[in-house]
């Protein structure tokens, strides 16, 4: 049995379910305060245990304190993951309690781990039915039209790997991933994305061609699942975006991303190791 407490946003639980689903299949995997991939997504036979459901007894910071002080007791095990540039795998180590593990900071985030990825948990139809709904609203049709998603992460990026190099992109990389994508797709439409919707509404004018999603994020997951292509911030959640979308449209897709993601400012791959055959790079 394997214990794993929620660790990260919706697009790092995304990675981390499919991992676990995929190097440890025959284990049970209980997700404890996973409530956005429990209520987002169909992810068949995981047991959940919510945020709401554990506060009539224990808060969550303290039950992670309390199951934390166990792992490093040894009675509890410990799954921990170990990578490198060309490898990836998980390590565990037993406990007393010697059939029950508890994972600590694994992501899965490795190219080989993305690269086998092929079936990934549904998104939920109503979420998808909104999506089109949306799109509707703005005169949108994904079956003749060629809307592209553009994905701005800023927030906690701005300072995220460290505060002299942070993740976030500056308007020059998106301006000449816009034009790449122009020069390759006939009557794009840019649906425009952000965790800072000020930000988007001061750079951007909207236009016919040119829409502000004000939508939650789990929405906006669904309307990047329909869209023909994408530009990535260097974003677990943007990546995903993409990886949905492909799977509808795997001949004629296009997904621009910063080179050495999260590391582009140090031309330094980070994470280490994270990088996906179906996306291309672009300083």
């Amino acid at each position: 049995m394997i214990l794993f407490l929620e660790c990260g946003r919706l697009g790092n639980q995304l990675f981390q379910y499919c991992g676990f689903r995929y190097f440890c299949a025959e284990q049970k995997l209980i997700l404890v305060g996973f409530d956005d991939l429990q209520r987002h997504f169909d992810c068949g036979e995981v047991q959940f245990i919510s945020k709401a459901a554990l506060e009539r007894w224990m808060p969550f910071a303290i039950l992670r304190r309390v199951i934390f002080f166990l792992v490093a007791a040894r009675i509890l095990g410990r799954i921990t993951e170990k990578k490198n540039e060309e490898s990836f795998m998980l390590h565990h180590r037993k406990g007393l309690l010697w059939n029950v593990y508890v994972a600590q900071n694994v992501f899965f985030q490795h190219s080989e781990v993305v690269n086998r990825i092929e079936i990934a948990p549904r998104l939920n139809p109503w979420l998808i039915h909104l999506a089109y709904d949306w799109l509707k609203e703005n005169k949108i049709t994904p079956a003749s039209d060629s809307p592209i998603f553009v994905h701005f992460r800023r927030g906690d990026y701005l300072s995220w790997p460290s505060a002299d190099f942070p993740a976030v992109l500056d308007l020059v990389w998106y301006k000449r991933a816009i034009e790449t994508m122009h020069e390759k797709t006939s009557h794009p439409v840019f649906i425009l994305m952000s965790d800072d919707l000020f930000y988007l509404r001061d750079v951007f004018e909207e236009s016919k061609n040119w829409i502000i999603s004000d939508n939650p994020p789990e929405i906006d997951l669904a309307i990047m699942s329909l869209c023909h292509s994408g530009i990535l911030s260097a974003s677990s959640f943007a990546w995903w975006g993409a990886f949905l979308a492909r799977s509808k449209r795997k001949q004629d897709c296009q997904f621009l991303a910063p080179l050495f993601w999260g590391g582009h400012r140090v031309k330094k791959w980070y994470p280490i190791g994270f990088m996906t055959d179906w996306i291309t790079y672009q300083e």
